[in-house]
């Protein structure tokens, strides 16, 4: 274990480290004033300076209200000036002063351009204090030892600065609305700093349109994102996956999986804003071993995930300063929960047996051989005198040459149907007319649509042998559009899966990533 012992002064490596960081600065990049250049200007580099600085051991841990804390704070004005972004705080000020233990928002805006909208704001915040030297309430342990919380919260508050930046690169399509910038303290504390803010907003809290939070996103795995909020306001979900597919040009085609968590927990500075009606998003990419830990240092940070992430926050923040119309506040988010999430998009495990027998499927296909092995009791095969044993030959009009299509023609079939039988236990072929229950399933889906995403249509079965399901879609795609069409309704789907084409083409989101699928239902009976 490395010693944590401060070498210098906090005050006088603050000092040092800005004349550092103002020499030794990685040249920003060259720019057109675009929002992909913008985009592009959020670096790896720049995020890891700012982490190195805020997670470094002379800070000791940025709790809040200490020597290190306050040093932070410092750190994070210089970096807003340096900027030239205009204080947001109190009297002309970047800070915010509450509690007698001298806690400190720091705030900063971005004028938008628009004559009427500018009036309204878009806040991006995060937490910049952590846990100093840990207490028995704070930390996972060991206590006495240096908490330098790189990911908690160091990640998100530079992403923030980071967002900040690429902001002022704008000369195109500059914000309509107003951007709020904030960097919360003593969140450790039980969200002490954003709490305060809602209680004596320097800005009208009613004129605050959207909140993203920041909190924790330095440790992606397997492309994972978490965001949660997704259901206060009617679209974000949607929102969030078209710009995570829009970055794929500059992020190597790796889009991130993006998990909407609709969980809405008081465990970060977004819950005040959600508990004001306002519609927030937070971005997270989950706890780990080393939370609230001395462990948890910059160089556990996956940089290019963070990279990734920040480019994404910054063209969700973007579109929310320029849209014509934000979401509105759904009152409703407050009873959707995870649980409710994972059995609506649990899997499907039955299917819809209309005729009632099995066969021998690995006979079928290595001799093309439909073999019965067994008739359900009841079922419409059984009605017609059909028996174990019993070699299917022909279903309606078609010979059973690829006896893998079966479920499809199954499926499918109007209700009464012709079937040629061969009765190898009493001799002879015979042909017999059956009637299948239920209506034919072209495509074999059950949907529903969702006041949350309208435009969406939400796959909730996918029958097992359908041809949905041989496709490639499942429970939980959202469908975006067919044919290059937005259903607007559940009847206009209706409708559009009704045309008679030989393959369906779907543009669907899953898990935040848009996709193209095709299907090929059988073609439809006259």
């Amino acid at each position: 274990m490395r010693d944590r012992r401060t070498p210098i002064t906090i005050l006088t490596f603050v000092l040092v480290l800005t004349t550092w960081s103002l020499i030794n600065a990685a040249p920003p990049t060259t720019v057109s004033g675009s929002v992909d250049a913008a985009t592009r200007s959020i670096r790896r580099i720049d995020l890891s300076r700012h982490i190195n600085t805020l997670a470094s051991d002379t800070l000791e841990g940025r709790a809040a209200g200490t020597d290190g804390g306050r040093a932070a704070g410092s750190y994070l004005v210089q970096q807003l000036r340096k900027l030239k972004l205009s204080p947001a705080g109190n009297d002309g000020d970047f800070f915010q002063e509450f509690s007698e233990q001298g806690y400190r928002n720091i705030l900063a805006v971005i004028p938008g351009t628009d004559p009427v909208l500018k009036n309204e704001f878009i806040l991006v915040g995060a937490h910049y204090d952590h846990v100093g030297l840990g207490t028995k309430r704070n930390s996972r342990g060991p206590l006495g030892q240096i908490h330098n919380g790189a990911d908690d919260n160091a990640s998100g508050t530079a992403a923030v600065l980071e967002l900040a930046e690429a902001f002022c690169q704008l000369r195109e399509r500059r914000p309509r609305r107003s951007l709020l910038l904030v960097f919360w303290d003593a969140e450790e504390m039980g969200l002490l700093g954003s709490k305060y803010w809602v209680s004596h907003p320097t800005q009208p809290i009613e004129h605050i349109r959207f909140s993203i939070n920041v909190d924790m996103i330095g440790r992606l795995r397997d492309q994972r994102l978490i965001l949660f909020g997704s259901r206060t306001g009617t679209g974000l979900r949607g929102l969030a996956s078209r710009l995570n597919h829009e970055l794929i040009p500059q992020t190597d085609g790796h889009p991130l999986e993006i998990h909407f968590n609709w969980d809405l927990l008081a465990n970060s500075d977004h819950y005040p804003f959600f508990e004001q009606r306002i519609p927030i998003l937070m971005f997270h990419t989950g706890l780990h071993p080393d939370y609230h830990r001395p462990s948890d240092d910059a160089n556990r940070l996956n940089l290019n995930g963070l990279e990734h992430i920040t480019r994404l926050l910054f063209r969700l923040a973007h579109q929310a300063t320029t849209a014509h119309h934000l979401p509105e506040f759904r009152d409703s988010a407050s009873e959707e929960t995870e649980a409710e999430r994972k059995q609506l998009e649990a899997p499907t495990t039955t299917s819809f047996d209309r005729l009632g027998i099995s066969w021998d499927a690995a006979l079928a296909k290595d001799e093309g051989i439909v073999y019965i092995t067994d008739v359900v009791d009841d079922s419409a095969a059984d009605d017609a005198g059909i028996k174990k044993g019993d070699r299917l030959i022909k279903f309606d009009d078609w010979t059973i040459d690829k006896p893998g299509n079966l479920p499809l023609h199954i499926l499918s079939a109007p209700k009464t149907v012709t079937l040629l039988i061969d009765q190898r236990k009493r001799r002879g072929r015979k042909t017999v007319t059956l009637a299948l229950p239920g209506q034919p399933l072209r495509i074999g889906i059950e949907w529903r649509t969702d006041p949350a995403e309208p435009g969406s249509i939400i796959l909730q079965k996918v029958l097992p042998e359908s041809a949905a399901y041989r496709g490639g879609l499942k429970v939980g795609d959202r469908i975006k559009r067919v044919y290059n069409h937005a259903p607007t309704s559940s009847e206009d789907f209706r409708k559009l899966l009704g045309r008679d084409e030989r393959k369906i083409t779907f543009e669907i989101e899953r898990r935040g990533r848009l996709q193209e699928i095709r299907i090929e239902p059988l073609p439809r009976r006259r």
